[in-house]
Protein backbone atom coordinates (compact mmCIF):
# COMPACT_ATOMS: atom_id res chain seq x y z
CA UNK A 1 0.00 0.00 0.00
CA UNK A 2 1.60 3.33 -1.16
CA UNK A 3 1.80 5.83 1.40
CA UNK A 4 -1.12 8.95 1.86
CA UNK A 5 -3.46 6.89 -0.08
CA UNK A 6 -5.19 4.33 2.86
CA UNK A 7 -7.69 1.91 1.98
CA UNK A 8 -10.57 2.04 4.40
CA UNK A 9 -10.36 -0.82 7.14
CA UNK A 10 -13.47 -2.24 8.06
CA UNK A 11 -12.07 -2.71 12.08
CA UNK A 12 -10.60 0.86 11.47
CA UNK A 13 -14.29 2.10 10.20
CA UNK A 14 -16.40 0.57 13.21
CA UNK A 15 -13.59 1.45 15.65
CA UNK A 16 -13.56 5.51 14.53
CA UNK A 17 -17.34 5.42 13.89
CA UNK A 18 -18.36 3.53 17.79
CA UNK A 19 -16.11 6.30 18.98
CA UNK A 20 -17.89 9.39 17.54
CA UNK A 21 -21.24 7.69 18.30
CA UNK A 22 -19.87 7.87 22.17
CA UNK A 23 -18.75 11.06 22.02
CA UNK A 24 -21.56 12.40 20.10
CA UNK A 25 -24.23 10.88 22.58
CA UNK A 26 -22.29 12.51 25.41
CA UNK A 27 -21.49 15.85 24.25
CA UNK A 28 -24.84 16.53 21.70
CA UNK A 29 -28.34 17.75 23.23
CA UNK A 30 -31.51 15.71 23.19
CA UNK A 31 -32.55 17.45 19.31
CA UNK A 32 -29.68 16.21 17.32
CA UNK A 33 -27.76 18.92 15.18
CA UNK A 34 -29.12 16.97 11.90
CA UNK A 35 -32.78 17.06 12.80
CA UNK A 36 -33.68 19.11 10.39
CA UNK A 37 -32.98 17.60 6.65
CA UNK A 38 -32.01 19.16 3.47
CA UNK A 39 -34.75 20.18 1.34
CA UNK A 40 -34.71 17.34 -1.87
CA UNK A 41 -36.29 19.62 -4.24
CA UNK A 42 -34.33 22.41 -5.25
CA UNK A 43 -35.34 26.24 -5.05
CA UNK A 44 -33.58 27.44 -8.16
CA UNK A 45 -34.15 26.23 -11.83
CA UNK A 46 -31.94 25.61 -14.32
CA UNK A 47 -31.33 29.37 -15.48
CA UNK A 48 -29.99 30.44 -12.33
CA UNK A 49 -26.96 28.60 -13.75
CA UNK A 50 -25.08 30.04 -16.11
CA UNK A 51 -21.47 29.55 -17.62
CA UNK A 52 -19.28 32.01 -16.62
CA UNK A 53 -15.94 30.59 -17.68
CA UNK A 54 -13.93 27.67 -19.15
CA UNK A 55 -10.76 25.93 -19.34
CA UNK A 56 -9.48 23.30 -21.54
CA UNK A 57 -6.22 22.22 -19.98
CA UNK A 58 -6.69 22.81 -16.11
CA UNK A 59 -9.24 21.14 -13.49
CA UNK A 60 -9.99 24.47 -11.20
CA UNK A 61 -10.98 23.33 -7.49
CA UNK A 62 -11.40 26.77 -5.89
CA UNK A 63 -12.62 30.17 -7.23
CA UNK A 64 -11.95 33.58 -5.16
CA UNK A 65 -13.72 36.33 -6.90
CA UNK A 66 -12.12 39.77 -6.18
CA UNK A 67 -13.98 43.34 -4.95
CA UNK A 68 -12.53 44.96 -8.82
CA UNK A 69 -14.27 41.89 -10.87
CA UNK A 70 -10.93 40.10 -11.14
CA UNK A 71 -11.21 36.17 -10.25
CA UNK A 72 -8.75 33.97 -9.06
CA UNK A 73 -8.59 30.35 -9.65
CA UNK A 74 -6.60 27.19 -7.80
CA UNK A 75 -5.61 24.41 -10.31
CA UNK A 76 -4.12 22.24 -7.61
CA UNK A 77 -0.91 19.92 -9.06
CA UNK A 78 -1.73 16.98 -6.89
CA UNK A 79 -4.55 15.90 -9.81
CA UNK A 80 -2.55 16.05 -12.58
CA UNK A 81 -2.83 20.16 -13.74
CA UNK A 82 0.23 21.76 -15.63
CA UNK A 83 0.49 25.80 -14.63
CA UNK A 84 -0.26 27.84 -13.32
CA UNK A 85 -1.27 26.44 -9.79
CA UNK A 86 -2.72 29.96 -9.15
CA UNK A 87 -4.18 32.33 -11.77
CA UNK A 88 -6.41 35.20 -12.16
CA UNK A 89 -8.65 36.03 -14.90
CA UNK A 90 -8.90 39.73 -15.67
CA UNK A 91 -11.90 42.17 -16.36
CA UNK A 92 -10.97 41.57 -20.73
CA UNK A 93 -10.93 37.66 -19.78
CA UNK A 94 -7.70 37.17 -20.44
CA UNK A 95 -5.36 35.12 -17.84
CA UNK A 96 -2.00 35.66 -16.04
CA UNK A 97 -0.09 33.29 -13.61
CA UNK A 98 -0.84 35.06 -9.98
CA UNK A 99 0.68 36.58 -8.23
CA UNK A 100 2.99 36.77 -11.12
CA UNK A 101 4.73 34.05 -13.38
CA UNK A 102 7.70 33.94 -10.57
CA UNK A 103 5.67 32.02 -7.83
CA UNK A 104 4.20 30.06 -10.31
CA UNK A 105 7.42 28.20 -12.11
CA UNK A 106 8.25 25.14 -11.89
CA UNK A 107 11.90 25.40 -10.65
CA UNK A 108 13.82 26.97 -8.30
CA UNK A 109 13.47 28.63 -4.71
CA UNK A 110 10.84 26.39 -2.90
CA UNK A 111 10.23 29.24 -0.53
CA UNK A 112 9.94 31.61 -3.08
CA UNK A 113 7.53 29.92 -5.33
CA UNK A 114 3.76 27.56 -5.11
CA UNK A 115 4.95 23.86 -4.87
CA UNK A 116 1.61 22.56 -4.03
CA UNK A 117 -1.81 25.33 -3.66
CA UNK A 118 -3.67 23.73 -1.48
CA UNK A 119 -6.34 26.70 -0.12
CA UNK A 120 -6.58 30.45 -0.31
CA UNK A 121 -8.82 32.62 1.75
CA UNK A 122 -9.63 36.47 1.01
CA UNK A 123 -9.91 38.64 3.84
CA UNK A 124 -11.72 42.04 3.94
CA UNK A 125 -9.01 44.19 4.09
CA UNK A 126 -8.10 42.86 0.66
CA UNK A 127 -5.18 40.48 1.28
CA UNK A 128 -4.79 36.73 0.45
CA UNK A 129 -3.72 33.89 2.31
CA UNK A 130 -2.23 30.82 0.10
CA UNK A 131 -1.79 27.84 1.37
CA UNK A 132 1.21 25.56 -0.23
CA UNK A 133 0.74 22.14 1.44
CA UNK A 134 4.20 21.11 -0.60
CA UNK A 135 2.82 17.95 -1.30
CA UNK A 136 1.92 17.88 -5.33
CA UNK A 137 1.48 14.08 -5.21
CA UNK A 138 -0.62 12.49 -2.50
CA UNK A 139 1.21 9.08 -3.55
CA UNK A 140 4.46 10.31 -2.76
CA UNK A 141 6.37 11.91 0.08
CA UNK A 142 6.47 15.80 0.05
CA UNK A 143 9.07 18.35 -1.83
CA UNK A 144 9.18 21.46 0.39
CA UNK A 145 7.77 22.47 3.76
CA UNK A 146 4.24 23.52 3.72
CA UNK A 147 4.22 27.10 4.19
CA UNK A 148 1.61 30.37 4.03
CA UNK A 149 1.98 33.14 1.34
CA UNK A 150 0.35 36.39 2.15
CA UNK A 151 -0.53 38.78 -1.00
CA UNK A 152 -1.72 42.13 -1.41
CA UNK A 153 -4.89 41.32 -4.26
CA UNK A 154 -4.52 45.58 -4.81
CA UNK A 155 -0.76 45.20 -5.24
CA UNK A 156 -0.55 42.08 -6.28
CA UNK A 157 2.87 41.46 -4.40
CA UNK A 158 3.56 38.98 -1.94
CA UNK A 159 3.83 40.58 1.51
CA UNK A 160 5.27 37.90 3.29
CA UNK A 161 5.25 33.65 3.73
CA UNK A 162 5.29 31.88 7.02
CA UNK A 163 6.64 28.60 7.30
CA UNK A 164 4.67 25.51 9.23
CA UNK A 165 6.68 24.52 11.96
CA UNK A 166 7.65 20.67 11.16
CA UNK A 167 6.75 19.73 15.14
CA UNK A 168 3.52 20.20 13.92
CA UNK A 169 2.86 17.35 11.34
CA UNK A 170 3.15 14.28 10.56
CA UNK A 171 5.17 12.27 8.20
CA UNK A 172 1.83 11.87 6.10
CA UNK A 173 0.38 14.99 7.19
CA UNK A 174 -1.47 16.73 4.09
CA UNK A 175 -2.79 20.13 4.91
CA UNK A 176 -5.27 21.50 2.63
CA UNK A 177 -7.70 24.03 3.61
CA UNK A 178 -6.89 27.73 5.56
CA UNK A 179 -9.01 30.07 7.14
CA UNK A 180 -7.94 33.05 8.87
CA UNK A 181 -9.37 35.40 11.56
CA UNK A 182 -7.34 38.37 13.14
CA UNK A 183 -3.84 37.14 13.47
CA UNK A 184 -5.37 33.36 13.67
CA UNK A 185 -4.86 30.73 10.62
CA UNK A 186 -6.77 27.45 10.95
CA UNK A 187 -5.51 25.04 9.10
CA UNK A 188 -6.68 21.29 7.88
CA UNK A 189 -4.65 18.10 7.67
CA UNK A 190 -6.02 15.49 5.32
CA UNK A 191 -3.75 13.65 5.45
CA UNK A 192 -3.74 12.31 9.15
CA UNK A 193 -6.97 14.42 10.41
CA UNK A 194 -5.89 17.12 12.82
CA UNK A 195 -6.52 21.00 13.00
CA UNK A 196 -3.10 23.50 12.76
CA UNK A 197 -3.34 26.46 14.30
CA UNK A 198 -0.66 29.63 13.28
CA UNK A 199 0.07 32.34 15.06
CA UNK A 200 1.14 34.85 12.42
CA UNK A 201 2.89 37.29 13.96
CA UNK A 202 4.59 35.13 15.94
CA UNK A 203 5.15 32.78 12.83
CA UNK A 204 4.26 29.56 15.37
CA UNK A 205 2.17 26.69 14.57
CA UNK A 206 0.07 23.95 16.89
CA UNK A 207 -1.34 20.78 16.36
CA UNK A 208 -5.05 19.94 18.21
CA UNK A 209 -7.28 17.68 17.61
CA UNK A 210 -4.74 15.01 16.54
CA UNK A 211 -6.78 12.00 14.33
CA UNK A 212 -9.99 13.22 16.23
CA UNK A 213 -12.56 10.17 14.61
CA UNK A 214 -14.98 13.21 13.87
CA UNK A 215 -11.88 14.60 11.50
CA UNK A 216 -10.74 11.20 10.11
CA UNK A 217 -11.91 9.68 6.85
CA UNK A 218 -14.12 7.13 8.50
CA UNK A 219 -16.81 7.49 5.10
CA UNK A 220 -16.37 6.75 2.10
CA UNK A 221 -16.89 9.71 -0.82
CA UNK A 222 -19.98 9.25 -2.34
CA UNK A 223 -20.64 10.12 -6.10
CA UNK A 224 -23.77 9.71 -8.38
CA UNK A 225 -21.81 6.70 -9.61
CA UNK A 226 -21.45 5.03 -6.38
CA UNK A 227 -18.16 5.39 -4.13
CA UNK A 228 -15.31 7.73 -5.65
CA UNK A 229 -12.02 5.54 -5.94
CA UNK A 230 -8.52 6.02 -6.52
CA UNK A 231 -7.15 4.59 -10.09
CA UNK A 232 -6.59 0.93 -8.81
CA UNK A 233 -10.06 0.68 -7.15
CA UNK A 234 -9.48 1.28 -3.54
CA UNK A 235 -11.83 3.99 -1.77
CA UNK A 236 -10.89 7.12 -1.08
CA UNK A 237 -9.56 8.04 2.16
CA UNK A 238 -8.72 11.65 2.29
CA UNK A 239 -9.36 13.10 6.43
CA UNK A 240 -10.30 16.92 6.91
CA UNK A 241 -9.55 19.05 3.88
CA UNK A 242 -12.29 21.63 3.91
CA UNK A 243 -12.47 24.46 6.51
CA UNK A 244 -14.15 27.57 7.36
CA UNK A 245 -14.50 30.22 10.31
CA UNK A 246 -17.37 32.09 11.00
CA UNK A 247 -17.19 36.23 10.56
CA UNK A 248 -17.04 36.71 14.04
CA UNK A 249 -13.98 34.48 14.59
CA UNK A 250 -15.64 32.30 17.15
CA UNK A 251 -16.13 29.14 15.12
CA UNK A 252 -14.24 27.14 12.63
CA UNK A 253 -16.56 24.13 10.63
CA UNK A 254 -14.33 21.08 9.11
CA UNK A 255 -15.22 18.31 6.85
CA UNK A 256 -13.76 15.04 5.53
CA UNK A 257 -15.11 15.12 2.00
CA UNK A 258 -17.59 11.93 2.99
CA UNK A 259 -17.62 12.19 6.26
CA UNK A 260 -20.33 15.10 8.08
CA UNK A 261 -20.06 18.51 9.41
CA UNK A 262 -17.96 19.49 12.78
CA UNK A 263 -17.63 22.62 14.51
CA UNK A 264 -15.54 23.56 16.93
CA UNK A 265 -15.22 26.95 19.20
CA UNK A 266 -12.09 28.44 18.85
CA UNK A 267 -11.49 29.82 22.43
CA UNK A 268 -10.95 26.38 23.57
CA UNK A 269 -7.04 26.36 21.41
CA UNK A 270 -6.04 29.44 23.59
CA UNK A 271 -7.93 28.07 27.01
CA UNK A 272 -4.81 27.45 29.29
CA UNK A 273 -7.27 25.49 31.61
CA UNK A 274 -8.30 22.79 29.31
CA UNK A 275 -8.14 19.03 29.79
CA UNK A 276 -6.26 16.76 26.93
CA UNK A 277 -9.93 15.01 27.80
CA UNK A 278 -12.36 17.77 27.44
CA UNK A 279 -10.51 19.03 23.76
CA UNK A 280 -11.55 16.13 22.72
CA UNK A 281 -15.01 16.47 23.36
CA UNK A 282 -15.04 20.17 21.27
CA UNK A 283 -16.10 19.34 18.54
CA UNK A 284 -19.83 19.24 17.44
CA UNK A 285 -21.60 17.13 14.51
CA UNK A 286 -22.85 19.96 13.05
CA UNK A 287 -24.90 18.91 10.29
CA UNK A 288 -25.45 15.26 8.78
CA UNK A 289 -23.94 16.94 4.94
CA UNK A 290 -23.65 14.59 1.99
CA UNK A 291 -20.25 14.28 0.65
CA UNK A 292 -18.93 17.99 -0.33
CA UNK A 293 -16.28 18.80 -3.12
CA UNK A 294 -15.86 22.10 -1.26
CA UNK A 295 -17.51 25.05 1.56
CA UNK A 296 -17.65 28.88 1.69
CA UNK A 297 -19.01 30.75 4.13
CA UNK A 298 -20.62 34.43 3.40
CA UNK A 299 -20.58 37.38 5.61
CA UNK A 300 -23.58 36.82 7.06
CA UNK A 301 -22.33 33.45 9.00
CA UNK A 302 -24.17 31.54 5.60
CA UNK A 303 -22.61 28.14 4.58
CA UNK A 304 -22.42 27.08 1.34
CA UNK A 305 -21.61 23.29 -0.06
CA UNK A 306 -21.16 22.32 -2.98
CA UNK A 307 -22.89 18.88 -2.78
CA UNK A 308 -20.48 16.02 -5.16
CA UNK A 309 -22.77 13.23 -4.63
CA UNK A 310 -26.10 14.76 -6.16
CA UNK A 311 -24.43 17.99 -8.17
CA UNK A 312 -25.92 20.29 -6.06
CA UNK A 313 -25.68 23.21 -4.19
CA UNK A 314 -26.67 23.30 -0.73
CA UNK A 315 -26.53 26.32 1.96
CA UNK A 316 -27.14 26.40 5.99
CA UNK A 317 -27.96 29.24 7.59
CA UNK A 318 -26.65 30.87 10.87
CA UNK A 319 -30.18 30.11 11.93
CA UNK A 320 -29.69 26.13 11.11
CA UNK A 321 -32.15 26.43 8.40
CA UNK A 322 -30.77 24.02 5.36
CA UNK A 323 -31.66 25.45 1.78
CA UNK A 324 -31.22 23.61 -1.66
CA UNK A 325 -30.13 25.95 -4.13
CA UNK A 326 -30.11 24.10 -7.40
CA UNK A 327 -29.58 20.61 -8.47
CA UNK A 328 -28.44 20.47 -11.66
CA UNK A 329 -26.35 17.64 -14.25
CA UNK A 330 -23.46 20.23 -15.52
CA UNK A 331 -22.45 20.55 -11.53
CA UNK A 332 -20.05 17.67 -12.34
CA UNK A 333 -18.09 17.31 -9.04
CA UNK A 334 -18.25 20.88 -8.23
CA UNK A 335 -15.63 22.03 -6.29
CA UNK A 336 -15.13 24.90 -3.65
CA UNK A 337 -17.23 27.96 -4.40
CA UNK A 338 -16.76 31.88 -4.43
CA UNK A 339 -18.80 34.94 -3.39
CA UNK A 340 -18.87 37.92 -5.02
CA UNK A 341 -20.62 40.35 -3.32
CA UNK A 342 -23.37 40.72 -5.28
CA UNK A 343 -25.45 37.90 -5.13
CA UNK A 344 -23.41 35.70 -7.71
CA UNK A 345 -21.65 32.09 -6.19
CA UNK A 346 -19.23 31.11 -8.58
CA UNK A 347 -18.69 27.13 -9.22
CA UNK A 348 -16.27 25.15 -10.84
CA UNK A 349 -17.09 22.06 -11.94
CA UNK A 350 -13.31 20.02 -11.18
CA UNK A 351 -14.68 16.32 -12.74
CA UNK A 352 -12.55 15.01 -10.00
CA UNK A 353 -13.39 11.34 -10.43
CA UNK A 354 -12.04 11.81 -14.00
CA UNK A 355 -8.91 13.62 -13.40
CA UNK A 356 -5.48 11.84 -13.62
CA UNK A 357 -5.11 11.26 -9.81
CA UNK A 358 -8.42 9.11 -9.91
CA UNK A 359 -7.34 7.54 -13.31
CA UNK A 360 -3.88 5.94 -13.04
CA UNK A 361 -2.44 9.07 -14.44
CA UNK A 362 -4.52 9.84 -17.44
CA UNK A 363 -7.15 12.08 -17.04
CA UNK A 364 -10.39 11.11 -18.57
CA UNK A 365 -12.54 14.94 -18.15
CA UNK A 366 -14.53 16.15 -21.16
CA UNK A 367 -12.82 19.17 -21.50
CA UNK A 368 -13.43 22.10 -20.83
CA UNK A 369 -14.01 22.51 -17.21
CA UNK A 370 -16.34 25.18 -16.88
CA UNK A 371 -17.34 27.81 -13.68
CA UNK A 372 -20.40 28.42 -13.33
CA UNK A 373 -22.42 31.97 -11.99
CA UNK A 374 -25.27 30.78 -9.93
CA UNK A 375 -27.71 34.02 -9.01
CA UNK A 376 -28.88 33.36 -5.30
CA UNK A 377 -32.31 33.78 -3.88
CA UNK A 378 -33.54 36.97 -2.73
CA UNK A 379 -36.45 35.32 -0.75
CA UNK A 380 -36.14 33.65 2.03
CA UNK A 381 -35.85 29.71 2.76
CA UNK A 382 -39.69 27.97 1.70
CA UNK A 383 -41.41 27.24 5.37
Amino acid sequence: MTRRTRPFSGFRRALALTTLTASLAAALPPHAAWAVHMPKVPELTASALTPFTQSDKQIWDAVVPLPDGRMLFEAPAWVGNPGPQLSVRNTDGSFTPYPDADWNAGEGDSARRIIAAAGLTLLPDGTLWVLDSGVPDRKAPPVAQPKLIHIDTRKNIVLGTIAIEKTALHPDSILSGVAVYGNTAYLADSGVAGVLVVDIPAGSTRRFLDRHPALTATRPIQIPGGTLNWGDGRPAAIDSSMIAISPDGHWIVLQAPGNYLARVDTSTFTDPDITPAAMEEIVTQWYKTPSLGGMTIGPDGTLYWSDVSTGSILSYSTGRIPRRLITDPRLTYPGTPGLDGHGHLFVPTMQLDHSAAFQNGKATVKWPVTVYQLTLPTTPPPT
